[in-house]
């Protein structure tokens, strides 16, 4: 047994040496796949393996504290070619080999990660798994950031509830988090319903005031239709929107998350009621994306009355 896996493992080694050296990759890790038969590939490409079991079965990290491999930023990776410099990161991810790519995020991990750590996350399903490994490394970071701030601010509210700008501050960390695409399923939830108890409670505080409406700014109120709409609240956004529809008659994006929901609820004459209003909107200044979505549905209603 032993003689058949030290063969199976040299001959396991060779040809990974020869498609290394196909892709025009260096080759030194085949000495340290030598040097330990069979452990060396397990211990290689394990960290690529828990990334994608972890992704499959849905960990939920606040339940469970998951510690990956910590990566050292070596300075002695090729730089990129100058000309990739010119070019978005993620073209250049495209066109780049492994090496290549690899030298491309670690630049990226020594910048701001807060600022351009969604360019790392496309390569969390790189086919390399050392790409791959950076892009997860970077996640993990971002998230501890995030987690960080937001419990700071959830510790600040907590302290006095009644100051506004503590409120702002939360709801705004809050909004990045779920817009920054790292949560899982069920943390996104779990953040949208802090999210919905936050805005709940400051409109309800505000009821005794004369300018209820303005303790909460319309960028929140944007983001309370939406996530009352992503948690199936669906009574609860229409009532939200009929009540201060005024709050967001010039967000686009509130809006487009009304027409999504009466789309998800198959609620037509809803959705055709919505869209008139929509076109009859004169304040309203749309997007280009928003425009052609206008087109679009404007025409396919079209066709299908004539129809």
């Amino acid at each position: 047994m032993l003689i058949g896996l030290l063969a199976a493992n040299a001959a396991l080694t060779v040809l990974y040496a020869a498609v290394r050296r196909l892709r025009r990759e260096e080759c030194g890790v085949v000495f340290f796949f030598l040097f330990l038969p069979g452990l060396g590939f397990v211990l290689y490409y394990l960290p690529g393996l828990l990334r994608v079991f972890f992704e499959k079965v849905g960990i939920d990290r606040e339940a469970v504290l998951i510690r990956a491999f910590e990566v050292e930023l070596q300075p002695d990776h090729p730089d990129v070619r100058e000309a990739l410099n010119l070019a978005p990161v993620e073209d250049a991810m495209a066109v780049s080999g492994n090496m290549e790519k690899r030298a491309l995020l670690l630049r990226q991990l020594k910048k701001d990660l807060r600022e351009n750590y969604r360019v790392l996350l496309a390569a969390e399903q790189d086919e390399d798994p050392e790409s791959a490994h950076y892009a997860v490394v970077a996640k993990r970071e971002i998230y501890r950031i995030q987690q960080t701030r937001w419990l700071e601010c959830r510790r600040d509210l907590e302290q006095d509830p009644n100051d506004p700008e503590r409120y702002h501050t939360a709801c705004t960390v809050l909004g990045e988090m779920l817009e920054s695409g790292i949560l899982s399923g069920r943390e996104q939830n779990a953040y949208y319903k802090r999210l919905c108890d936050l805005v709940q409670r400051q409109l309800k505080a505000g009821e005794s005031t004369e300018a209820s409406e303005d303790v909460v700014s319309p960028k929140e109120y944007e983001a309370y239709l939406n996530a009352l709409v992503e948690l199936g609240r669906y009574a609860q956004a229409e009532s939200l929107w009929q009540k201060y529809k005024n709050r967001m008659q010039n967000s686009e994006t509130a809006w487009q998350t009304m027409m999504k929901m009466f789309y998800r609820t198959g609620e037509r004459q809803k959705f055709e009621a919505l869209l008139d209003e929509l076109r009859q909107n004169r304040q309203l200044r749309l997007s280009p994306k928003g425009l052609e979505q206008l087109r679009y549905w404007t025409n396919r209603l079209g066709a299908a009355a004539q129809g």
